[in-house]
């Protein structure tokens, strides 16, 4: 699940939409009934590994401009999300801020997710992930906000939650032929049981677990995490050698006087403390906390250490990441690392885009496509011809500091 492009909530005095009225008409057993006005909602399945299921609904608003003018709220038709034996039913709504004058502010939007009730065989906790997106109908990709997570007491009940909520900014470039614009969110519901006692949770408590540990880590600490000398890197050498070959290669043994517990040393000097955190946690965990943060510079660290996974992971935030600002550098970055996939999607995700296309030409041109058409420049003219645009002149003006905005 991937990052958005967000619109700063207005300079104004800002009142919290009211939760979305639950319909007495509307049954979980019953036909859903479509506003023809506001739109329909449908469904796709997505399943990253057999253990876990990520539902994805979209929500095609239709005539958006004109149906945000004429009503002062919006609710999506309801739908269910069913999983080991829990079914879970939920809408997505559409609410406003208030300006100073009372008035509602249509840009941006106050998007909402909202539990309209639960079926389940046993009562407990579950954690639900979401995320919500915007399709860009110029360069045909989803805008996706940060992942969101909350955890709920899940029983049998028609009373309605609201889960929570993200400002949106929808622009011009959202609006497709049709006057329509989709709204998209994923959902993933983890029962608690499920989570504790899964392979990754019992590896991330070893991961933090100090006994029978060999293994230091050296890397440099960087800005963030200043105070990384106090809490040094270390791990168990035999998960090391177990994940990765060309690691085992650089570990070292070692004699240490105040850690006789140490045995072995490996040397990472060329990687901060934050990036080296994030892939012990992957070696351990096959996960990264922080992706939108670390994945551009941890896709090199997995081809050079033969880390597949980590490979795939990084390259699937990217894609899902892309926005006119960054395409340039992902661009860079998956040539350079010979991912073949990344580059694809980059060069198709600047195919028909007026954004990019501004940032490419002469008198718009942006530091990063500066740099691709010195360093690169048969990458540069690739990327140009996706774009619709053959135009290259190294020595034309430019702005160094530019960079594509809402």
């Amino acid at each position: 699940m991937g990052k958005a492009v967000m619109e700063k909530q207005p300079n104004r005095l800002n009142i919290m939409p009211t939760k979305p009225k639950n319909k007495a008409k509307n049954t979980h057993n019953s036909k859903e009934s479509l506003d023809i006005e506001v739109g329909s909602i449908h469904e796709e399945l997505e399943v990253p590994v057999a253990s876990e299921l990520v539902f994805r609904k979209i929500w095609k608003i239709k005539r958006f401009h004109h149906t945000i003018k004429k009503r002062d709220l919006l609710d999506s038709p309801e739908f269910r999300c069913s999983v080991n034996g829990m079914t879970t039913f939920w809408n997505i709504s559409v609410r406003f801020w208030k300006g100073a004058n009372g008035k509602k502010v249509t840009n941006p939007l106050v998007i909402c997710l909202n539990l309209t009730g639960s079926e389940t065989e046993e009562t407990g906790q579950a954690r639900v992930r979401f995320q919500f997106g915007v399709w860009n109908a110029h360069i045909k990709h989803w805008e996706c906000c940060p992942i969101a997570s909350v955890v709920l007491n899940l029983q049998n009940t028609k009373e309605l939650l609201s889960v929570g909520y993200k400002s949106l900014g929808v622009m011009e470039r959202h609006i497709d032929p049709d006057k329509d614009v989709k709204i998209m969110v994923k959902i993933q519901i983890i029962q608690s049981d499920e989570e504790v006692h899964s392979l990754s949770q019992d590896m991330a408590r070893l991961m933090v677990n100090e006994e029978s540990k060999d293994t230091l880590i050296e890397c440099y600490c960087d800005s963030e995490n200043k105070d990384c000398e106090k809490t040094p890197l270390i791990v168990h050498s035999w998960i090391i050698r177990t994940r990765s070959d060309k690691l085992a290669t650089r570990m070292e043994e070692q004699s240490d006087g105040k850690n006789k517990g140490m045995k072995y040393l490996l040397c990472l000097p060329e990687y901060s403390y934050g990036v080296v955190n994030e892939l012990v946690r992957y070696i351990y965990t096959d996960k990264v906390d922080c992706a939108d943060k670390y994945a551009a510079k941890l896709l090199p660290i997995s081809i050079v250490y033969h880390l597949q996974g980590l490979k795939g992971l990084c390259e699937r935030h990217l894609i899902e990441s892309l926005t006119p600002a960054n395409v340039a550098n992902i661009l860079l970055l998956a040539d350079q690392c010979r991912c073949e996939n990344l580059r694809k999607a980059a060069l198709h995700y600047c195919e028909g885009s007026d954004e990019i296309k501004g940032n490419v030409h002469m008198a718009g041109k942006t530091l990063a496509w500066r740099v691709m058409e010195m360093v690169n420049p048969d990458l540069f003219m690739e990327a140009c011809e996706s774009i619709g645009s053959s135009s290259s002149n190294l020595d034309s003006p430019g702005t160094p500091g530019g960079s594509w905005s809402d």
